[in-house]
């Protein structure tokens, strides 16, 4: 005697499987662009921190060695660049002889580079647009501000702006309060 045993089914229906390809398509077009946005947030917020601390670095070093401190754009991580952008990077380093230029016998204190090619980096204010130099009473040589944007431009622009006191703050607005522009 033979008998017929009838296993459940284990899988789906390829009507079942594109349902769930369109739910998932449809839910992805909505989170991508956010996900994105979290993501460019991020980028912004590492590099303009980045640059925070280095502006800090800066004038805490030339207090503590009671020399001149610079920090300048540099696409190299080794000399200033004056060609360069500061979105590409910077260096920071004791200018014992005061030429605004990494000297053999002068110490570099931090390089970074930014591997991001996606954000923006420019600098506005007065003086030199190339470098930044700190005093050893912790002040600095210009008041500016640095603006970083990412791809989405004005909306996203952050700052961080820079007075002659050598004091740095971060803010979402210009110097003077009103909004950011790119570009």
């Amino acid at each position: 005697m033979t008998r017929n045993i009838s296993l459940p089914s284990c899988g789906f229906s390829l009507v079942e499987m594109l349902i769930v390809a369109a739910i998932i398509g449809i839910l992805s077009s909505y989170a991508l662009p956010s996900f994105n946005r979290l993501v460019n947030s991020n980028r912004q917020n590492t590099v303009l921190l980045q640059l925070f601390s280095h502006h800090q670095l800066a004038r805490s070093e030339a207090i503590k060695q009671n020399q001149s401190i610079i920090l300048c754009k540099s696409d190299n991580g080794q000399q200033c660049t004056p060609s360069a952008h500061w979105h590409n990077g910077w260096i920071v380093f004791a200018d014992r002889d005061n030429n605004k230029q990494l000297s053999g016998t002068e110490l570099l204190i931090y390089s970074f580079q930014n591997q991001n090619p996606s954000l923006s980096l420019s600098y506005r204010g007065f003086g030199s647009h190339n470098y930044i130099r700190y005093y050893p009473d912790g002040r600095s040589s210009t008041n500016g501000s640095f603006i970083l944007c990412t791809p989405q431009g004005d909306i996203t622009a952050r700052s961080l702006i820079i007075s002659r006191t050598g004091k740095a703050r971060l803010s979402s607005k210009n110097a003077s309060g009103g909004a950011l522009k790119c570009g």
